[in-house]
């Protein structure tokens, strides 16, 4: 798999995860949607980390 495949299921993973925290957020529970969201953000964190390491892909 190459890097740039890998961050696209990350960047799909993150959207989906952020979506769905937000949806939780305002009708069910805040404390849960934010654990979701920073979840979330956790991954987008990883995908970008990958972006600054492999520039030139």
């Amino acid at each position: 798999m190459s890097i740039k495949v890998l961050r696209n299921w990350l960047n799909l993973i993150f959207i989906v995860g952020a979506v769905a925290g937000m949806l939780i957020y305002i009708r069910y529970s805040r404390e849960t949607g934010i654990y979701i969201i920073l979840g979330s953000m956790m991954i987008k964190f990883t995908e970008s980390a990958l972006r600054m390491i492999h520039r030139n892909d």
